[in-house]
């Protein structure tokens, strides 16, 4: 028989997820991972919240990482790329859709959009 697992603090999981959310405006490195332990926020269970943990160890590690943009003369042209893809159901449980944008800006990223 499967034993069930502790629930935790739901105020707390709701509380660390609002701020990770945030902080995905300027980290959008760790987007998909907030995006896939936000859906337990109703119930969270101990392995939920270690993985929360987790990011919060993730991003206390790159604190010193950032987005820098190039110096450029006066007169140069910005340069901005940017990139899509898509995968038509393939999603082999719920058979949904990815789609992915990515823009980047003077070598630097600068959005990105993961959406299922």
């Amino acid at each position: 028989m499967k034993e069930k697992e502790e629930s935790v603090d739901p105020t707390l999981f709701m509380r660390l997820i609002g701020s990770l959310r945030y902080l995905c405006q300027s980290r959008p490195d760790i987007r998909y991972s907030v995006e896939m332990v936000s859906r337990f926020m109703s119930n969270p269970l101990k392995t939920h919240f270690l993985a929360v943990k987790r990011i919060l160890r993730c991003i206390n590690g790159t604190l010193h990482h950032g987005i820098l943009f190039s110096t450029r003369k006066r007169f140069e042209q910005l340069n901005m790329i940017g990139y899509s893809d898509d995968n038509w159901c393939g999603h082999k449980i719920d058979r949904r859709s990815t789609i992915v944008f990515v823009f980047i800006l003077q070598g630097a990223l600068i959005y990105w959009s993961f959406k299922k």
